[in-house]
């Protein structure tokens, strides 16, 4: 079942202004480039899928896309947030902005968590893509680590623990059709999902 956009931690959102950041822009080009790709989008149910983020200059905190925003082809600026905090132990998120942060906060924040050398993540749904990266042996975690829950964002950390890279890709095999990239920044992170599409559209449309 998708439960995409569907919030199962404690969301804290302090109203307050449109986050700032020198590559925001960027992230949100980038953003609609993975839309026009189907990466993000929306479901026939009405469910939005797929969000970004990344972190501030000061690697303290980070900006996402906000909650139930996958239907919006060019997403206004005022629809990201801020995320201050996160707990995984207590499922709770603290975040400031006009909306309220991505159901995926606690597992973007995770991936910060692991490898400081990581500034943006971005999350995908392909149902093509996923079925190939489970086939194909690709990184993927624990099918019992449902969305949106501690242990999917713990889940994110051993993965991101067990590449000694600052740069990857793997699908969230109990999160249907989900996949994960990240990187040190925005250039690097889609271009490591626009490989694998690519890749895809290579060996099944000759």
């Amino acid at each position: 079942m998708i439960d995409e956009g569907y919030i199962k931690y404690e969301i804290n959102l302090t109203d307050g202004p449109t986050p700032e950041h020198p590559e925001l822009i960027h992230l949100n080009m980038t953003r609609t480039k993975l839309h026009d790709l189907t990466l993000i989008g929306v479901y026939d149910n009405g469910i939005g899928y797929g969000n970004l983020s990344i972190r501030t200059e000061d690697h303290k905190k980070f900006i996402i896309s906000g909650t139930a925003t996958g239907s919006e082809h060019d997403l206004p600026l005022e629809k990201y947030c801020l995320v201050d905090d996160f707990n995984t132990d207590t499922n709770e998120v603290y975040c400031t902005g006009k909306v309220q942060a991505s159901s995926e906060s606690m597992s973007h924040g995770s991936v910060y968590r692991a490898n400081s050398a990581v500034n943006c993540v971005i999350h995908v749904h392909s149902r093509t893509l996923f079925d190939f990266m489970l086939a194909n042996d690709y990184q993927r975690t624990a099918e019992s680590a449902a969305f949106g829950t501690p242990e999917i964002a713990l889940e994110f950390e051993t993965q991101i623990n067990n590449n000694v890279q600052d740069f990857g890709l793997f699908a969230t095999a109990g999160h249907d059709e989900g996949i994960i990239a990240y990187g040190p920044d925005i250039d690097s992170t889609y271009n490591i999902l626009f490989d694998i599409y690519n890749t895809y559209k290579e060996e099944h449309n000759g």
